[in-house]
């Protein structure tokens, strides 16, 4: 889950192919991506949206596609609730997610609902309605069928989608989706578009980068980057965005070792970072914490 910009982006209905058989749609709630991936024998559609109701409209976008399409397989980058809680919407597909998913889902849905039932007026700056909220409250959670710790391939006859996980990052359950044969990568919210990288609650500042650079390797000039929300981007811009999530990382880290308290650096501007520090305090108190694990 991430903040977005309050200008609501300019969102085509349903999906548009970036490359061979693979499509994107882009929704205004949250400004989310949901992947399409066609093969031979049956898609794979890369998360789902933020509730049951939306994660239906994302299935009834597939099918406006005017083919014969079957979701085989679901697959969730991430834990949060904005990629996740339309699975139950494709109840005839197997759901897969990393080990840290199917391990956090049901704990992180329990968190969301909570803030949602202390809020649940709308959110007009994330394209989020008081029925969305409302939808969010009524959604059966489904978590992944299965899961896996590295790596793992989703075989759909004439082509597979691979699912890798390089480390920790925006948090501890990212992961990508690759393309082979075309060139194209979902990347979740490791990487956004339309708004800074969202450091949360349960990010992971000082692996971020390093799990990037790893991702990395599996691109190339011409490869179609899928972020989580926003538009496709390139390798470049990943590169790009990895630095700056890598600034980011040294300040929090020089300002632990160079002895200010958490106060302090929550409080010190410093020009080498690249987004307000005001919108950087979870990041700060997620180093503080990676600095400091508590005692078992």
């Amino acid at each position: 889950m991430t903040a977005k910009s309050s200008t609501r982006p300019s969102v085509a209905r349903g999906f548009i192919e970036v490359a061979d058989r693979v499509f994107v749609a882009r929704y205004p709630q949250w400004d989310v991506n949901v992947g399409l991936v066609l093969g031979r024998d049956g898609a794979v559609v890369i998360d789902t949206r933020a509730s049951d109701v939306q994660g239906r409209h994302a299935l009834d976008d597939v099918r406006r596609l005017g083919r014969d399409i079957t979701v085989t397989h679901v697959v969730n980058t991430h834990v949060h609730f904005d990629h996740t809680f339309g699975n139950a919407a494709f109840d005839t597909a197997t759901v897969h997610a990393h080990d840290n998913v199917g391990r956090t889902l049901e704990a992180d849905a329990e968190r969301i609902k909570s803030l949602v039932r202390a809020d649940p007026g709308p959110a007009p700056e994330f394209g989020y309605t008081a029925q969305d909220a409302a939808d969010v409250l009524a959604t059966v959670v489904r978590g992944p069928d299965r899961t896996f710790g590295s790596n793992a391939t989703i075989d759909l006859g004439d082509r597979c989608v691979t699912m890798t996980y390089a480390g920790r990052g925006h948090t501890d359950g990212d992961i990508a989706v690759v393309v082979p044969d075309t060139d194209a990568v979902f990347l979740g919210d490791l990487v956004e578009e339309s708004a800074h990288p969202s450091f949360g609650g349960d990010c992971w500042p000082f692996d971020w980068a390093d799990t990037l650079t790893s991702h990395l390797y599996q691109t190339s000039a011409r490869t179609v980057v899928v972020p989580g929300h926003g538009r496709p981007v390139d390798a470049a811009f990943v590169e790009a965005q990895r630095d700056d999530i890598a600034a980011v990382a040294s300040v929090i880290r020089g300002r632990r070792l160079g002895g200010l308290s958490l106060e302090e650096a929550l409080r010190e501007p410093d020009a080498r970072l690249p987004y307000p520090l005001e919108q950087l305090e979870s990041a700060i108190r997620r180093g503080w914490e990676q600095a400091n694990p508590p005692v078992a």
